[in-house]
């Protein structure tokens, strides 16, 4: 992606490309991670697209978005210990100045409508993780692990912060106080981007980043949690410090150990664990770049849990370079999948951005082909939690 910086703490990416047919985009406020802003900026992720001065009810928004045949939305997300807030839309390049034009009077000029509605809309999606009990268990498996860390802190927030919040302040801190990136993938050029940036979107300088993310930690001893619920299929969560660099060469390694341990239906995990001893309804890992963290999940009835953990703790050493060529080319694939899609391109890009890495996913296929063997990889990994949610 070329860079372009548009003043202090604002900088815009793009990428010049005839492979869509639309043009997508998306703005974005990142701020750190702290349990005392987490619910506040959720919520200003809810509100922005509820009305602006010029279009005074989410209806006209909705109006003016079919008029330009684009679709906008906002969000909040966590990527390591950042929060950001994005707002992002695609459109057909004739209509991308309208659609500039519309995004920067939602973001400048909000009127704050709605503001019970958007605390619901909040609150739902918080309470909404209850009924994913798969995602629910790993969340308080992280929620744990790095309970005195940011990383710990829920990117949704809390529900007993919502009816705290002041929807304005908060509005003006996260403008404020965030670093801002605005990306673009499509079929426009690189100059129209940055005319539209500047002339839609008036950010004031700003001196706000690095956040960073640490990813050192040696753990006391395991934290095991157990937790009760009416459900009919219980739920393990394992936490595991891997101690690697998640801006080195090693990383690359990282992800191709991973795809052999359990990140395919022809890991070991997968294999030991359900197909050869019927002891798992799921289970994969999967691993957390920004915190080099590994989490594995799996559905399990309860009285199996010891003997899925004895199967991890085999898988580490059970692992070697025999499949390596195989695991390579699956997570090539993948790569290449991402190539496929805009916004998979922006969230890539996104990552590679907060650790000052290179932008383009190319390059990261070159680091995975290089990759020849995975010996001692996870070495310095250790075990800090085991979150068991019981039937």
């Amino acid at each position: 992606m070329k860079k372009t910086d548009i003043k202090e703490g604002v900088a815009l990416y793009t990428e010049e490309t005839e492979k869509f047919d639309t043009s997508d985009f998306c703005i974005l406020l990142e701020l750190p991670l702290k349990r005392e802003r987490a619910t506040s900026n959720a919520l200003v992720s809810k509100i922005l697209m509820k009305g602006c001065n010029k279009y005074i009810t989410e209806r006209e928004i909705a109006v003016r978005l079919e008029e330009i045949r684009t679709i906008m939305e906002c969000s909040i997300m966590k990527k390591g210990e950042e929060h950001i807030i994005q707002l992002y839309f695609s459109t057909l390049p004739e209509f991308a100045e309208e659609a500039f034009e519309l995004a920067g009077n939602i973001l400048f000029e909000p009127i704050f409508n709605n503001i019970d509605e958007a605390k619901r809309d909040l609150r739902a999606d918080i309470e909404g993780l209850l009924n994913n009990k798969r995602r629910y268990a790993v969340e308080k498996c992280i929620e744990n692990m790095c309970a005195y860390e940011d990383f710990g802190v829920s990117g949704d927030g809390y529900i007993e912060d919502i009816d705290s919040v002041d929807i304005k302040e908060a509005y003006e801190y996260a403008m404020d106080n965030s670093h801002v990136v605005v990306m673009s993938v499509g079929k426009i050029n690189s100059s129209t981007v940055e005319e539209y940036v500047r002339t839609y979107l008036p950010f004031a300088e700003r001196n706000n980043r690095p956040y960073g993310n640490s990813y050192l930690s040696s753990p006391e001893g395991v934290k095991e949690i157990e937790e009760k619920m009416d459900i009919s299929q219980g739920k393990l969560a394992m936490g595991i410090r891997l101690n690697i660099d998640p801006k080195g060469s090693d990383w690359y390694k990282a992800l191709v150990a991973n795809e052999l341990f359990g990140g395919s239906a022809n890991s070991e995990l997968f294999m030991e664990a359900r197909e050869k001893e019927s002891l798992c309804y799921y289970i994969s890992s999967k691993l957390l770049r920004f915190k080099s963290i590994m989490i594995i999940e799996a559905g399990i009835e309860d009285k199996n849990k010891e003997k899925v953990e004895e199967i991890v703790e085999n898988a580490f050493d059970n692992i070697n370079d025999k499949d390596i060529e195989t695991a390579k080319t699956a997570i090539v694939n993948s790569f290449n999948a991402a190539e496929d899609k805009a916004e998979m391109i922006m969230d890539y890009s996104l990552g590679q951005i907060i650790l000052d890495g290179p932008q383009d996913i190319s390059e990261g296929i070159d680091e995975i082909k290089k990759v020849r063997s995975i010996e001692g990889i996870f070495d310095s990994c250790v075990l800090d939690t085991v979150y068991m949610l019981r039937s």
